[in-house]
């Protein structure tokens, strides 16, 4: 038995492109590009994105002089190198690592490659099965067209010294050998989905209200008008070429512009003078009412960046942490970066894996205690804001006028301390009980 459903469609189509070689990354081949445009317009899923990267990395390896490493002619560093697949973990769940060998088949170099410019080769087709294509514009954002010659090869990652020597002699020698390309992939002979690509439609859903908001700035808020006047007899511009040579334009009057720059933020409120013959000529300004979107725009916006949140698996407390209570010292962020850390282990053990099989074939051996694990973030972070405002807070409570039994029970229940710490804080306890 087969069941379908029409209104849930899949959210990429992969197909041969006989022309470049390759698998589309969805229909227009700009999946990945697509992605990035709409998170860099929705600043929750940008935040979402750098926070999740951030804990992907944690604080670096607990080898200490690793990330200080030169892993390339171009002296990028492991520690960068680090945060940029990280990065793009974070947001793709996948990436890529170039790397070269020598003669003794070797790691001697390590290049960091964007993500969104790997596309797999055609299975189909014997010149790039088993191979990636790397292009900068895939999504032709710089170029209106795709050039073939500029589309790069790379074979696919495999340390064993007979498959090198035999792209070397496929390549025709070791000048013009371009080396592999490890390629995480958790999708599998498959391009993987957006970490919440399942929310996208929020990224846009929030950058469209963005967008709403800059324009109603910038019109200086004034509500919507028709404007009523005679119609104006068309004068010819005797200072442009011959009208049989160009197409009619219609030329803006002085009012049209003059309205024109009455409007936005700058304009609001200014005082406009319009002259006009008679009253049967004068121009008149009929506002009509429209809804107000308001509170449906904030819930809206509310709603989907709560979506957001939680496409991306990020606890709330560590994007919005103004809006915490702020209780209990710094448990509430303190359980929510545990929480997080918990979330990305996965992410952080895949890094480090794939850095051990890497860089321990890397000449010179930089690293032979073979530590490559990650130190998460540790959680005495939450102390740094929520602390403090609770801090000022417990300190107000303690010099206030309140009966000492009072301020005993809000330490307890209001901000997490057990009796025996709250009763030491109120040394009038005998006092006043």
């Amino acid at each position: 038995m087969k069941t379908y459903l029409p209104q849930i469609e899949r959210r990429i189509q992969v197909r041969p492109n006989q022309n470049f070689g390759i698998l589309n990354y969805d229909l227009d081949n700009a999946y990945p590009q697509r992605m990035l445009e709409l998170v860099g317009a929705s600043p929750t899923a940008k935040d979402c994105w750098n926070k999740r990267a951030k804990f992907i990395s944690g604080t670096g390896f607990e080898h200490n002089d690793l990330g200080k490493q030169i892993i390339n002619s171009n002296g990028l560093t492991l520690g960068k190198l680090l945060k940029a697949v990280a990065a793009d973990k974070a947001l793709f769940t996948g990436f890529g690592i170039h790397v070269n060998y020598n003669a003794n088949f070797r790691i001697v170099s390590a290049n960091y490659v964007r993500f969104e410019d790997i596309r797999l080769g055609d299975p189909d087709n014997p010149a790039t099965e088993g191979k990636y294509a790397l292009y900068p514009d895939w999504g032709r954002k710089t170029w209106k067209n795709i050039t073939r010659s500029k589309i790069a090869f790379l074979d696919k990652y495999d340390p064993d010294p007979e498959t090198i020597r035999q792209q070397v002699m496929a390549a025709g020698g070791w000048n013009n050998y371009k080396g592999q390309l490890y390629y995480f992939n958790p999708a599998i002979d498959d391009y993987p989905l957006l970490e919440a690509d399942s929310v996208w439609e929020d990224f846009e859903t929030e950058a469209g209200i963005k967008i709403f908001n800059n324009r109603e700035v910038t019109t200086g808020f004034l509500p919507s008008t028709m404007l009523f006047m005679q119609s104006r007899r068309e004068e010819a511009d005797n200072s442009q070429a011959a009208l049989d040579q160009q197409p009619y334009i219609n030329t803006a009057s002085q009012l049209e512009r003059d309205l024109g720059s009455f409007q936005g933020a700058k304009s609001a409120q200014k005082i406009i003078i319009i002259e006009y013959e008679d009253e049967s000529a004068k121009p008149e300004f009929q506002p009509y009412s429209i809804q107000n979107n308001d509170k449906l725009f904030e819930a809206t916006e509310k709603s989907a960046e709560a979506r957001i949140i939680k496409g991306f698996s990020i606890p709330k407390e560590l994007i919005n942490p103004e809006k915490t209570s702020g209780l209990s010292n710094g448990g509430e962020k303190k359980e929510a970066i545990r929480e997080f850390n918990d979330n990305t282990a996965p992410d952080r053990l895949d890094l480090t894996e794939t850095f051990a099989e890497i860089f321990n074939n890397f000449y010179p051996n930089f690293n032979p205690s073979g530590n490559w694990n990650l130190i998460p973030v540790p959680t005495e972070v939450a102390d740094d804001i929520t602390g403090i405002k609770a801090g000022a807070s417990i300190n107000q409570l303690l010099s206030s006028e309140i009966p000492v039994a009072n301020k005993i029970a809000t330490l307890i229940y209001a901000y997490g301390f057990k009796q025996t710490e709250a009763e030491a804080m109120c040394p009038g306890r005998q006092l006043n009980s």
